[in-house]
């Protein structure tokens, strides 16, 4: 049975729906935010204490069904916004809500086109009051964006200090503890999602791979068959590293991964040119495995690399060296060989030197039970992703404090906008505030209008403040723009 609601009745109930979503969410904002007691994924018959507004939103969902869908479309963009940077979701939850609360009396029309016009100038206006992360800083965003765990923060800082490729795992025991190992980071991604096994954060995990390293373009398994079936036949794992891969090809290894539980990801070859063959013979070194270039002929095992653990993000892949490979003597001749060239291939030889000896910096998460450590790993990740969000594109005042400059004390003016511009500025704002009320109550807020948060070490990714922001004002349109909702009651009841 469907029912159909239309234009400001329809908004309202998504806008209630969104309202209540954001009362409990917005409580976990800033340091002093409050818990929330939520149901426990894992256990339906126990409850969990939190502190991270994406999980209290997703542990949301009403009776009535409108304001059901106004909530899920705010999740969606809470959700978008942890799989960006990692951060910032309760953020991007607080914004939606004021966007749509200050701009449902306008006209579609001017909402889009004032968000056109005024959204891209506070970005700028964000950019020129950022600055670089300082290294010694690190530790900060981390805190902050693991609820002010201050243990996350320095952990974190520890394995930067000995790297830039920072790997997160579970821990055998209670405590939390940091190893440092060999390993390389490509740029290079997989060729369908449907190869993830963590859903939540877009990755494929692979525990003690083999790999295939081919230099060329894969159109069929002909030439592997016999490898992939005993690899599957023990339940262990494969890495194919490949330039292309077939289309009609990759949708059967995916039906034989989601179906036949084939442990298998397929990831593209990174780099280009001679620069890709010479990647892809270090990768063969790096595994112990041999370089396939001839798929005609039929390969045993023994082409097979070999690797600690593989992990593939939506942007790099980071591979960590199983300890039965030394490489000591082939790097000692690559250095000697070095010495023989000019400028330009020394330099490249060096890289490739520099990418077969990188380190990688694991950080392992213990708990007391095996949630705590869960919720903790999820603490652990997300602070990681915050902490490459700032690295990338810097960092801002935390706390709301970005926004809040951009106005009160913008040299472009801002604050002498009116109407929608003023109601969008209004919104903007509205972070700052909460965090701030909590903090030091309304009667105090204005004593830090003037308070400089880099000083304070209050600091925000740049990134992380700029995709909420973005994720807000796209949610936000959607549901100002909607005219009809069409409801299915049996399908919904059935969810």
């Amino acid at each position: 049975m469907e029912e159909v609601y239309f234009n400001q009745e329809g908004r309202n109930k998504l806008i209630e729906g969104i309202n209540k979503l954001n009362k409990a969410v917005a409580s976990t904002l800033g340091p002093n935010g409050t818990t929330v007691i939520i149901p426990d994924k894992d256990n339906p018959n126990k409850y969990k204490v939190t502190k991270d507004g994406v999980s209290v939103a997703n542990s949301i969902r009403f009776k009535d069904p409108v304001e059901d869908i106004g909530a899920e479309l705010v999740k969606q963009a809470a959700n978008k916004q942890l799989k960006e940077v990692g951060d910032a979701t309760t953020t991007t939850t607080v914004l939606a809500a004021a966007f749509v609360n200050n701009l449902k009396d306008f006209n579609t029309k001017d909402i889009n086109k004032a968000f056109d016009e005024i959204i891209p100038k506070v970005i700028d206006e964000l950019k020129k009051n950022s600055r670089q992360l300082k290294h010694e800083d690190i530790k900060y965003v981390a805190t902050i964006s693991a609820n002010n765990d201050i243990q996350v923060g320095n952990y974190i800082q520890q394995a930067y200090d000995f790297s830039n490729i920072i790997k997160v795992e579970e821990s055998n025991n209670n405590e939390d503890s940091l190893e440092y190992v060999d390993g390389m980071s490509l740029n290079t991604t997989y060729f369908s999602k449907n190869f993830i096994t963590d859903p939540k954060k877009g990755e494929v995990h692979l525990d003690k791979p083999y790999v295939i390293v081919i230099d060329g373009k894969l159109d069929s398994l002909n030439a592997f068959e016999n490898i992939i079936k005993d690899i599957h036949g023990k339940e262990q794992s494969l890495l194919i590293i490949t330039e292309h891969v077939n289309e009609s090809l990759l949708r059967l290894v995916e039906t034989n991964v989601l179906s036949q539980g084939l442990k298998c990801c397929i990831i593209k070859s990174p780099g280009f040119s001679k620069h890709r063959q010479d990647l892809l013979q270090d990768i063969s070194l790096f595994t112990g495995g041999s370089l396939i270039i001839d798929l005609t002929k039929k390969y045993s095992s023994s082409i097979l690399g070999r690797l600690k653990s593989a992990k593939i993000t939506r942007d790099t892949s980071i591979l960590l060296k199983d300890e039965s490979i030394n490489l000591d003597s082939k790097i000692n001749d690559m250095k000697e060989y070095s010495k023989q060239l000019e400028d330009y291939d020394k330099e490249l030889l060096e890289q490739r030197i520099s990418n077969l000896t990188g380190r990688v910096s694991i950080i392992k998460v213990g708990g007391r039970s095996e949630i705590e450590m869960k919720e903790r790993k999820d603490r652990y990740d997300d602070a990681v992703l915050a902490v490459a969000c700032a690295l990338e594109e810097g960092i801002v005042e935390g706390g709301g404090k970005a926004f809040y400059d951009i106005w009160f004390n913008s040299k472009t003016n801002f604050k002498d906008l009116n109407g929608i511009n003023s109601k969008i500025f209004y919104s903007i704002v509205n972070p700052y505030e909460i965090i701030f009320e909590q903090y030091v109550g309304t009667e105090s807020l204005h004593i830090y209008n003037n308070k400089n948060m880099f000083d304070l070490n209050i600091i925000d990714p740049l990134k992380s403040i700029r995709c909420a922001l973005e994720n807000a004002v796209s949610v936000a349109k959607t549901i100002l723009s909607t005219e009809a909702i069409v409801l299915n009651y049996t399908a919904w009841m059935n969810q």
